[in-house]
């Protein structure tokens, strides 16, 4: 993982609002947990960005300032969270690869101004 610890990453990053940049794309990482009922819900989304400097990344909006090629790629719920983590990690949520399979490729990024597409 690139801009990032790897290990922080899969402590609490996975979890906890993460932006990872990946071959055009940036993948919104977000967990919840109901603690009334103990189910844990995560989730994926992904939209087109561009990330020049490795550090930040510009998302693609349109002209109603709209997330470009925005869609949830993977979601799972549950009250284990080491079973929801295990199973992210070999999901083929990135072109269809693994975590594990683009974990070098992957950069740990921050927003930075849009592109607004005309």
């Amino acid at each position: 993982m690139k801009n990032g610890n790897l290990e922080t990453f899969l402590d609490t990053g996975w979890y906890t609002e993460a932006e990872i940049y990946y071959q055009g794309y940036v993948y919104w990482f977000e967990g919840d947990t109901d603690f009334e009922t103990g189910v844990t819900e995560f989730y994926i989304d992904r939209w087109r960005a561009e990330c020049e400097d490795g550090k930040l990344y510009r998302e693609y909006r349109d002209e109603s300032d709209q997330l470009v090629d925005y869609h949830r790629v993977y979601e799972e719920q549950g009250k284990d969270i080491d079973l929801l983590k295990k199973n992210f990690l070999i999901a083929p949520i990135f072109d269809g690869k693994t975590f594990w399979q683009v974990e070098k490729d992957l950069i740990w990024v921050e927003p930075g101004e849009p592109i607004v597409k005309k």
